[in-house]
């Protein structure tokens, strides 16, 4: 009875639907796991001849499964937190190598292997495109992505230098005038004294990176100890880990006593009282709180040991000018100012340029650049790297010079590093203002900023939208490490699963388009993120209740043949 063999195809059919639902219904937590469905088709039909209006009269002979396809639609991404998670977004799928093979995966649970490559869970290495010197050539082939724990980020000599700020336009011009130098990393900076009533002295200091735990400061004889928490010791300073500028304001509070972070400056400076500290984003102005006969020095003295891979800037004592004699001592003044700027040569070693400016005529001031006598090999004064003039119309604007300062160059530096050839910019490139203004009102630099760094080993690493792996080097430089490659095919449902979370491609699927993430049609990575599976257990549950009626029907088919086939035999003549 061809019944038999109809309801057996049948079974079968749904027997292999059962498995697929069932497959589906393992792999719920599967990362990446793409959904499949079975496709029934009929089988072959017997041809019994026609009817009286010449129709065909057929009888099918079952089913079977005509393909199996993956439903290739997004799954849900959650976040995971580890950096070598990733998860697509769009189309593609990641590009790996095992050996001999290339298999591509919808999975990111990527991990390093013991020589810092991403792998897979089975060790395959996950493929794309390794930076040069933090640059990704377009002409780049496929390679393992590989990130060093201990990577170097080679250090740049400081070739460009930005001072944003004011000259105070009320000074009064000088007559006779000396400036004094800066400290020296960790030493003590100079301090003086004058007779007569005098103005309130400053002094700066000046930092290179955040602080660490256990590193102090000594001011005035007050020594202050940064700490990643405070406790119950007195002047400690709470350091903030994701802001210097904000340590240095800490820092400052405590000097102060306005915060938590410590307790009030309780060192005399000479013949002062108190001093009061104002943070800015790289320096820590300390200013004399009230003036005096006997002089109003700051005497500052560092100790800080390692700080962002460079030892502490240094400090600049000051002390007030004679306004009964129009004289003034060494350091700072109302007519004299000083800012110290921390550059870096090509071994990656700092050096502090100290930029001096003196009125010299009202809208005129001279200036001075300096390096200590010891970065160049000598014993003596600080050594001049340039000087010339500012001139400034009756706004306040800077008039001359009317271009950048160039030809800053320091030679013959005592490390061995190569010369450094710096230029001073004074000028905004893309409005052309002017960063130094002469209005009214206390000689301050708001910001400092220069183009080198010293050397720094890698401390962690992100992954951008577009498959970019960028690193963060404690010498708070970001370079680019990698880009992650997908792979798209013409079509998906040609790729042959390979298990394992993998697929192979084949000729059905299509040549492999392998490219950058967010390009050509790919889709973007979202970095310490997975892809979940796309299944949806409700509507799996509910085929497997449909699988499972056909299965019962087709077999109540061969129940019921079978007793018809009995009562055939049975039949008695």
């Amino acid at each position: 009875m061809g019944s038999f063999s109809t309801s057996l195809s049948g079974v079968e059919a749904a027997s292999q639907d059962l498995a697929v639902i069932s497959n589906n219904l393992a792999n719920l937590d599967t990362t990446g796991y793409k959904d499949q469905a079975a496709n029934f088709q009929d089988f072959f039909y017997q041809m019994l001849g026609s009817d009286g209006a010449g129709d065909p009269t057929q009888i099918g002979a079952g089913s079977v499964i005509e393909s199996v396809i993956s439903a290739f639609t997004q799954g849900t991404i959650s976040s995971t937190g580890v950096p070598t998670d990733m998860a697509i977004q769009g189309n593609g799928f990641f590009v790996t190598q095992d050996g001999a093979s290339t298999l591509y995966t919808r999975a990111g649970d990527f991990s390093q292997n013991n020589a810092g490559y991403l792998v897979t869970d089975t060790g395959a290495y996950v493929m794309g495109y390794p930076a040069v010197n933090g640059v990704i050539s377009p002409s780049q082939t496929l390679a393992p992505i590989q990130i060093a724990n201990g990577q170097i980020c080679a250090p740049q000599a400081t070739s460009n230098i930005e001072l944003t700020m004011n000259l105070d336009a009320s000074a009064t011009p000088a007559t006779t005038s000396s400036t004094g130098g800066t400290g020296s990393t960790g030493s003590t900076g100079s301090s003086g004294s004058v007779t007569g009533n005098g103005t309130a002295a400053t002094g700066t200091l000046t930092i290179t990176g955040n602080a660490m735990a256990g590193q102090t400061v000594t001011i005035g004889g007050t020594t202050y100890t940064f700490e990643t928490t405070l406790g119950n010791s007195p002047d400690e300073v709470q350091i903030d880990p994701n802001s210097a500028a904000n340590t240095l304001t800490n820092l400052a509070d405590a000097i102060n006593g306005t915060g938590t972070s410590g307790t009030n400056y309780s060192s005399d400076t000479s013949g002062v009282s108190s001093v009061t500290a104002t943070a800015g984003s790289t320096t820590l102005t300390l200013t004399a709180s009230q003036t005096g006969t006997t002089g109003n020095s700051i005497s500052t003295s560092s100790t800080w040991g390692s700080f962002g891979g460079t030892a502490l800037a240094g400090g600049t004592a000051a002390t007030s000018s004679n306004s009964s004699t129009g004289t003034s001592s060494s350091g700072s003044s109302d007519n004299t100012f000083s800012e110290p700027v921390v550059v870096y040569d090509s071994l990656g070693n700092s050096h502090t340029l100290t930029f001096t400016f003196t009125m010299t005529a009202k809208n005129t001031w001279s200036y001075k650049i300096t390096i200590p006598d010891a970065d160049v090999g000598g014993t003596g004064s600080p050594v001049s790297v340039g000087s010339g003039t500012l001139q400034f119309d009756a706004n306040g604007n800077l008039i001359s010079p009317a271009s950048n300062v160039t030809g800053l160059t320091v030679t013959g530096l005592a490390d061995g590093a190569s010369n450094l050839n710096l230029t001073w910019q004074l000028f905004n490139p893309t409005s052309n203002t002017p960063y130094i203004t002469q209005v009214a009102g206390q000689s301050t630099v708001s910001s400092v900023d220069q183009d080198g760094y010293t050397s720094g080993s890698l401390q962690s690493f992100s992954i951008n939208s577009d498959g970019t792996i960028q690193g963060a080097f404690s010498n708070g430089q970001t370079l680019t490490l990698g880009q992650v490659a997908l792979a798209t095919f013409q079509n998906d449902q040609g790729l042959e699963l390979n298990g394992g979370n993998t697929f192979l491609a084949t000729p059905a699927a299509g040549t492999a388009s392998i490219g950058a993430p967010d390009s050509g049609g790919r889709g973007t990575i979202v970095g310490q993120s997975l892809e979940a599976s796309n299944v949806d257990m409700t509507t799996e549950l509910a085929n497997l209740i449909v699988a499972e009626r056909d299965y019962q029907s087709n077999a109540r088919a061969i129940s019921t043949a079978d007793q018809m086939l009995n009562y055939v035999l049975t039949m008695q003549p």
